[in-house]
């Protein structure tokens, strides 16, 4: 009687656990979803995208996958913020402080995201993190911070302007001419298509026209006497940053991983701990990744062994027609295909690649590791398919740059001492500060 009763229970506990799965199977799914993207290191962009917006408490989703602290994942959480509402309407508490941090953040994507959300909200905080964006020590984030004082009041932009006038760079002294013209009503006789960079065609580098600096300097004198006469028209703004810009703000760990190198041996990123790592991710076929290359030569030459650059080649990672890298010779390959096995054809196609990459090493003289992704797995976690794209990682394994396109041999120096020191939430300290824009030239 016992057992038939025992049986019964059991019969009866399987029937409930059938029912309650069938009944919470989405639920379930959801949750087992969400637990895989977010342990994922590097998930395609769109299933993050996807895990938020079919979450049940969307602003709670956003929030997880921010605090993974995975590039991946903050890219998405900031992009699913963008779309949440209406500009009208207050984002909550954690949100915001999520767009303030980010508006400073080590990855510039995630900066200009977070820009454009302030930007769409009328934020008030946006005229302080745009110029706060002018102390940079990266010309295209001076840039970036430009473009976004447009949208805030002369009062705050006039001055955060002036102070770029002496910069070398004559597109971010032309941009700076132009918003003074707006402010003003002034022309300092500069046009933006005379000072911007073009690529040159055997070099591949980016060059600004001839005579760029000349007229952007005297566009900047002239607007210095315009300055002279109204600068008491212009008296001096309190810009407080935002304490949840500063609060916010969280290391952004650079993980682990192990790729091969050219020569064979493995190179593990967490054995490089102590040291300023720069990771460059690029191809064969990218010009721009390739006109660089002098730069990263001679910035390895400069720091010797305290420095480590590391050249990731993604030439292994298909194209949308599933070849790899786009190589005409790998595409060759993939078509003799009857008299050989996918794997046979797949390594051999890998092989070409191989050399192909170890011949731009060698014709370029690379003095640095280039390590090979054959599987996409750290170009997935960092790269999002822009090239070149570098990431520099400081001694304690955090990232402190991540950036898309090339930059020169100045900039790169100002970045890796940056990383040297110690991590610095606010300008000049560790705590809230307003910046000092009459100074922020000379800061650089």
């Amino acid at each position: 009687m016992r057992q038939t009763s025992r049986r019964r229970f059991l019969f009866g506990l399987g029937i409930a656990l059938v029912i309650g799965v069938w009944l919470f199977r989405e639920p379930l799914r959801v949750r087992i979803t969400r637990s895989a993207t977010l342990a994922n290191p590097a998930p395609p962009p769109e299933l993050v995208e996807e895990m938020i917006e079919t979450s049940p408490d969307r602003a709670a989703a956003i929030l997880a996958a921010w605090n993974t602290g995975k590039i991946v994942h903050r890219q998405a959480a900031v992009s699913e913020i963008s779309r949440i509402g209406s500009p009208g309407q207050p984002l909550s508490s954690e949100l915001e402080s999520i767009v303030l941090a980010g508006a400073l953040d080590v990855d510039m994507n995630v900066r200009e995201t977070c820009l454009g959300i302030l930007r769409n909200r009328n934020d008030p905080a946006l005229a302080y993190l745009a110029s706060a964006q002018l102390q940079d020590r990266d010309p295209q984030v001076r840039l970036l911070g430009l473009n976004y004082l447009k949208h805030v009041s002369a009062s705050v932009g006039v001055p955060a302007v002036i102070s770029l006038l002496d910069e070398d760079d004559p597109l971010i002294v032309a941009t700076g001419l132009k918003l003074l013209e707006n402010w003003s009503g002034e022309n300092f006789g500069v046009k933006l298509r005379e000072t911007s960079p073009f690529e040159n065609e055997k070099t591949g580098l980016k060059e600004f026209p001839e005579g760029s600096r000349e007229k952007a300097a005297t566009g900047a004198r002239r607007a210095k006497v315009w300055w002279a006469d109204h600068q008491a028209e212009f008296p001096p703004v309190s810009l407080e940053i935002p304490r949840e810009a500063i609060s916010a703000r969280k290391p952004v760990p650079a993980g682990d991983f192990s790729l091969r190198a050219l020569d064979g041996r493995q190179v593990r990123l967490s054995n490089l701990r102590g040291k300023v790592v720069l990771i460059n991710f690029w191809t064969t076929w990218c010009s721009a990744c390739v006109s660089e290359m002098p730069e990263l030569i001679a910035l390895q030459k400069q720091h010797g062994d305290r420095l480590v650059i590391v050249g990731v080649s993604l030439d292994f990672v298909p194209d949308e027609h599933g070849h790899i890298g786009g190589h005409a010779a790998v595409e060759e390959q993939g078509l003799r295909g009857e008299e050989h096995h996918d794997h046979e054809r797949n390594q051999e196609a890998l092989e070409k690649v191989r050399k192909k990459v170890a011949r731009t090493v060698k014709a370029r003289g690379i003095n640095y590791t280039v390590l090979l992704d054959e599987g996409n797995e750290i170009g997935g976690r960092f790269n999002g398919g822009e090239l070149p794209t570098t990431v520099i990682v400081d001694a304690q394994g955090n990232v402190r740059r991540r950036f898309v396109g090339a930059r020169s041999l100045p900039v790169f120096e100002a970045m890796i001492a940056e990383a040297s020191e110690p991590v610095r939430f606010a300008f000049g300290t560790n705590d809230s500060a307003s910046p000092d824009l009459s100074r922020a030239a000379a800061k650089r």
